[in-house]
């Protein structure tokens, strides 16, 4: 039987979008990707910049993923036929 009193986390991503500081899942849900995805980012060095809070809690600024987002945007490729 679940603990009745637990409170349920608000995971909706406009509510997601106004905090300051995100844990993975959080951060995940902003970026519209997998934790698992973020975990990867982590562990190749290629993903946004992280806090390491302790060994099991990982947290993301907002500012950070957004500069991230931000280095990742690409203008779409011409082609030679549209010049």
């Amino acid at each position: 039987m679940p603990y009745k009193n637990r409170k349920q986390r608000n995971l909706e991503p406009a509510y997601v979008a106004t905090l300051p500081v995100l844990d993975a899942v959080e951060a995940a849900i902003y970026l519209r990707t997998a934790p698992s995805t973020l975990s990867k980012y982590r562990m190749h060095g290629n993903g946004p910049a992280f806090i390491r809070q302790s060994s099991r809690k990982t947290l993301y600024r907002r500012t950070d993923l957004d500069t991230w987002l931000a280095s990742r945007s690409s203008t779409p490729l011409r082609h030679a036929g549209n010049a």
